[in-house]
C-alpha cells in the first residue's frame, strides 16, 4: 500500500507546480517583447521575490500549524480590530 507522505522536496515540487501554469509560457512572449534582452534580469528577479514570499509563508505556516492560512496568521499577530 502507497504510504500517504509528502516530505520536503515533495511539498517544495508541488508549491512549484502550482505557481508555474500557463500564464507563464504565455506571458514570457509578452514580457520578451516590451523589456527585450532585460527579461533576463527581470525574471531571476521575480524569482528570488516570489522564494522570499514562499519562504515567509512557509515560516508563518511552521509557526502556526492551523487551518485558516494568511486569516488566522494576522488575527493572531495583529490582535484586535485589525487582525
Amino acid at each position: 500500500m502507497l504510504k500517504r507522505e509528502i516530505g520536503t522536496t515533495g511539498a517544495m515540487f508541488m508549491g512549484l507546480g502550482s505557481m508555474i501554469g500557463t500564464g507563464v509560457f504565455v506571458s514570457i512572449g509578452l514580457c520578451a517583447e516590451k523589456t527585450g534582452v532585460l527579461l533576463l534580469f527581470a525574471v531571476p528577479l521575480a524569482g528570488l521575490v516570489a522564494l522570499c514570499n514562499a519562504l515567509s509563508s512557509a515560516q508563518l505556516a511552521a509557526r502556526f500549524p492551523v487551518s485558516g492560512g494568511t486569516y488566522e496568521y494576522a488575527n493572531r499577530l495583529l490582535n484586535g480590530p485589525i487582525g
